[in-house]
């Protein structure tokens, strides 16, 4: 009987150890597996690694990819630019047609001549600078002195302005003059002309005789007087009426250009304080009119260079 107890408690006992055993077992091969080992470890490396290099392949094909999409914008870019200066070219094909300014051209030379002819000596301030002399005398003239500030002898009833003047120099004129003209004065030395734009203006309702010819250049002890003709173009002379060139009809204004001759020794003695006289209109008027003054009116003229 108590050989059977024991036996049957190591019977026991060796079932309790063969749990435990296989219990461990079990245990420690859990723990193996959740514990990789050395060759697990450098296995778990190399996948770590292919899989980064796999990483690195794939960025590498995107920036490829980004690379190709750059060509492909750029080579579309070189087109278009490669296409733009076809634009150009038919740009330039296109300015022959458009040859305006040589047309505009030869029609401002053909105008010239129609400029020349009508251009010489007026009463305009451009005109005015033009000689009348020198078409005549030839040799050298040039103007010298040019006044363009308008002086007025106001008498009343009679206006004398004298809106321009200008002086020229005669030398060595060579032009064959008629001798029994007044002009060929000059044809045998060197002088000065002087030449003045008048204006006579009548404001009365009557018409009044005045003898232009009668303003005088006064200075130094020498006068001159006037003329309707000399060197004035016939457009341009003084004249008061067609039937007479001395009577200014009812509130009329009469313009036009006379002239004086001087010698060398004349100018040089006229330079000093030189005068324009201008007579009264009483002096030529068949009845007295109510004049300002019964005087003549000294204008300023200065005539040096």
């Amino acid at each position: 009987m108590k050989k059977l107890l024991m036996v049957g408690t190591m019977s026991v006992m060796m079932l309790g150890l063969a749990a435990c055993g296989s219990e461990a077992d079990s245990k420690s091969a859990e723990s193996d597996k959740a514990t990789p080992t050395t060759e697990e470890k450098q296995v778990q490396k190399e996948e770590v690694k292919q899989e980064a290099k796999q990483d690195v392949n794939s960025d590498d094909s995107t920036t490829k990819k980004e690379d190709i999409a750059k060509d492909e914008e750029a080579t579309k870019n070189t087109e278009t630019t490669t296409d733009a200066p076809d634009t150009k070219k038919e740009t330039v094909t296109v300015k022959p047609k458009t040859e305006t300014p040589k047309t505009e051209e030869k029609t401002t030379v053909e105008q010239k001549p129609a400029a020349t002819t009508t251009a010489g000596f007026s009463l305009t301030s451009e005109g005015f600078k033009q000689s009348a002399v020198a078409p005549k005398t030839g040799g050298t003239v040039a103007l010298i002195n040019l006044n363009t500030k308008p002086q007025t002898a106001d008498f009343g009833p009679l206006k004398v302005t004298v809106k321009q003047y200008k002086v020229e120099s005669v030398i060595g004129a060579n032009k064959k003059m008629d001798p029994y003209s007044p002009e060929s004065y000059l044809a045998n030395q060197d002088g000065f002309v002087v030449t003045a734009d008048v204006i006579i203006e009548n404001t009365t309702t009557s018409n009044i005789n005045y003898l232009a010819e009668r303003i005088q250049i006064n200075g130094g002890g020498v006068s001159k007087g006037a003329s309707l003709e000399n060197f004035v173009p016939t457009a341009y002379q003084l004249s008061g009426s067609t039937a007479s060139q001395t009577t200014f009809p009812a509130k009329s204004k009469r313009e036009g250009a006379i002239t004086y001759m001087l010698n060398k020794e004349n100018y040089y003695t006229l330079v000093h304080l030189t005068k324009l006289v201008v007579p009264n209109p009483n002096d030529f008027a068949e009845k007295p009119l109510q004049t300002k003054t019964n005087k003549a009116i000294d204008l300023d003229f200065i005539i040096t260079e």
